[in-house]
């Protein structure tokens, strides 16, 4: 017998998770018209089998970017500190930053889905925007924050490597970003030394 076929997902639920895995990676890498065959080849299951336990493309991206979605709010379960949870999403986002990179596509290439893919009410942002204990300083700092969750995972490499820094200043970077964004997002930062006021 073939180990590939007999590793290959059956039953319902291994295929959806093989097939939302794989989608994931697929789409985090090629963006969202990378085609569903390369999905189903990839996840070694039949086009078929897409279509009758996920559905087509548009259901496929939603179904991944609402496994992102679950996942990064279950994250915040039990916080109410706006910095604290804003720091536990970007340290999230920056050991899997597959949902980040599929957020980029998706804004760099909006009409590569046929329907809207996300429910704004479901997004973590919006349970943060709620939290009271200490709460965000305003919108505006917790766009900011939020505009470094999703885009440093993207981007730190090229960042650090612009900006040379160090193998050894590297170690702890993520930390030391999530630290300094859960500061911005509470107002509990440095003052501003041109207009003494806090960011």
């Amino acid at each position: 017998m073939d180990s590939r076929t007999s590793d290959r997902p059956t039953g319902r639920e291994a295929v959806r998770r093989a097939v939302l895995g794989t989608a994931r990676r697929i789409f985090a890498a090629r963006g969202p018209r990378a085609p569903l065959r390369e999905v189903a080849d990839a996840a070694e299951v039949n086009l078929g089998l897409i279509h009758r336990h996920v559905g087509n493309k548009d259901d496929l991206l939603a179904a991944v970017l609402d496994q992102g979605l679950r996942h990064g709010s279950a994250r915040l379960d039990g916080y109410d500190d706006a910095g604290a949870a804003v720091r536990s999403m970007l340290l999230g986002a920056t050991g899997n930053p597959d949902f980040s990179r599929l957020l980029v596509w998706l804004s760099l290439d909006p009409g590569a889905v046929g329907r809207p893919v996300l429910d704004a009410s479901t997004r973590p942002a919006r349970a943060v925007a709620r939290m009271t204990d200490p709460p965000p300083v305003d919108d505006l700092h917790l766009a900011l924050a939020l505009t470094t969750v999703y885009a440093w995972p993207v981007l730190r490499e090229q960042i650090l490597d612009v900006l040379e820094f160090t193998e050894d200043a590297r170690e702890d970077v993520d930390a030391r970003m999530a630290d300094l964004v859960a500061r911005v997002v509470t107002g509990s930062g440095a003052k501003s030394t041109a207009e003494g006021e806090e960011v």
